[in-house]
Formats: C-alpha cells, sequence, structure tokens
C-alpha cells in the first residue's frame, strides 16, 4: 500500500499533463504547430509504426550507453576509494575530476570525435567521462560519512585502517553508489545523444534524432526516437533501483 502511495501521485501527475498535451492545450498557450510538437498519439503511432527500425537504432545506442555507464561507474569508485584512502594527495584528484567535469559534453564529444577512430570507442570514452563525476562524489561522501560509534567500535578491537577500510567504509558507500547509478544513466545517456549527434555513424539514436527533426515532414519520427530514448531510462532506472533493493536490503538504509 505504501509503494502504491508512492507511485500513484507521479503517475496521476503524467497523465494529467498527458492529457492537457493530447488535446492541444501545450500548443495553443505556447502558439506551437502541431508540426513542431506533434500530439502524444500522433508520436505514439509513428513509434509504433517503425518499432523495427526504432529497434535496430536502439541497439546501436543502448549497448555503448549501458557498457559505457559500467565503466564510468567502476571508474569513479576507484577514484573515489583512492580520494578515501590518501586524503592529502588524493584531494588534487579531486580537484582533476572536477576539472574533467566542467568541460560541457557537447564540446568533449566532437573532440574525442577526432581522437578515436572507431565510433563505439569514442561514445565509451565521452561517457565514461559523463559517468564518472557524479560516482567519484556520491561514493567519496559513503566512504568519508561512517557513524563514529562504528569507528570506534573497530578501533576499540584494534582493526587496523585498511581492515576499518574494508569492512566499514565500502560496505557503508554502497548506498551512495547506487545514488550515483541512479543519476548517471541520465547523464550517460545525455552524453550518448550528443556523441551520436557528431559520430560519423548513420545510425542510433541520437543520429536519428538529429537527422529526423531536421526534415519537416519527420520530425513525428524524431520525437518516436525520443519516446525510445526515454522508455530506455526509466527501464535502466528501475533496474538500478531492483537491484539497490535485492544486493543491499541488509544495509540500514533499506530498512
Amino acid at each position: 500500500m505504501n509503494k502504491l502511495q508512492g507511485i500513484l501521485p507521479p503517475l496521476l501527475f503524467g497523465a494529467v499533463l498527458t492529457g492537457l498535451w493530447q488535446l492541444g492545450v501545450f500548443n495553443r498557450i505556447f502558439n506551437i504547430s502541431q508540426l513542431q510538437l506533434p500530439l502524444p498519439s500522433k508520436i505514439i503511432g509513428v513509434f509504433i509504426s517503425h518499432l523495427t527500425a526504432i529497434g535496430q537504432n536502439a541497439v546501436t545506442t543502448i549497448a555503448p550507453a549501458a557498457v559505457g555507464l559500467i565503466l564510468g561507474a567502476l571508474l569513479g569508485y576507484w577514484m573515489a576509494l583512492i580520494i578515501a584512502a590518501f586524503p592529502q594527495g588524493g584531494y588534487g584528484l579531486m580537484i582533476l575530476v572536477t576539472i574533467v567535469n566542467a568541460i560541457p559534453i557537447i564540446a568533449l564529444a566532437p573532440l574525442m570525435n577526432r581522437w578515436f577512430t572507431v565510433p563505439f570507442i569514442t561514445k565509451l570514452a565521452v561517457i565514461m567521462v559523463a559517468a564518472s563525476g557524479s560516482m567519484t562524489v556520491h561514493a567519496l561522501q559513503g566512504l568519508k560519512n561512517v557513524a563514529e560509534e562504528k569507528l570506534d567500535l573497530m578501533h576499540s578491537c584494534a582493526a587496523g585502517k585498511w581492515e576499518v577500510f574494508l569492512r566499514v567504509r565500502i560496505p557503508n558507500s554502497l548506498p551512495s553508489v547506487f545514488s550515483g547509478l541512479k543519476i548517471g544513466v541520465s547523464a550517460a545517456l545525455l552524453a550518448t545523444i550528443i556523441s551520436e549527434f557528431f559520430s560519423k555513424e548513420t545510425s542510433g539514436i541520437g543520429y536519428m534524432i538529429k537527422h529526423s527533426l531536421k526534415v519537416g515532414n519527420q520530425r513525428p519520427l524524431g520525437w518516436a526516437y525520443i519516446l525510445a530514448m526515454s522508455l530506455f531510462s526509466v527501464a535502466l532506472y528501475a533496474v538500478i533501483c531492483i537491484l539497490e533493493r535485492r544486493l543491499i536490503r541488509w544495509h540500514a538504509s533499506r530498512r
């Protein structure tokens, strides 16, 4: 019942917005033609009629997005471990992470398309940069924010620094790791789409969005590809939430 109460309000809010959109309310308020902002029924119709092509292009986009998110998360967690284990020298690494993540993806993507000749590798590099930053920040917070009584208990048992790190700090960081992954989903998918805007490939959701929205009579198709990316984003977020419930159900944050 509690889960239903948490899900119902956003579903109702989304249903109301979709209904107003379908009635053309937003088109009239903002004076936007249906060619520029198609109705949901039109977008869904085009989505269904082009489902095979959308699925083929989705594979080109989803594979590097998922792999890049995982590699970026591993890279970000590794950097967080270094910073937490060696605070004096590690903060220099944190400054470097901040500087790299301050570079706009829209500027980084065309540069990496010139650095790497294989489109898949290019997308992986861009996604890893986009996803690693949030993971570093969240994982570091989980590694550092440990309850004092836990540390006192370990010290009273004569536990060394590395034993405290392995038995207390790393388990304590797991909820923060999943928070970093959830934020990394949107960052990774956005990086994938932007990377495909500048890629040499003529496939992928990002390429098809750019191509379809440039051609007037294909704009509903562009919105159908945007819908596909949104659905994949929600699905990936849901997978991470399920893994979080299964893997860290023992943690106090899940009780």
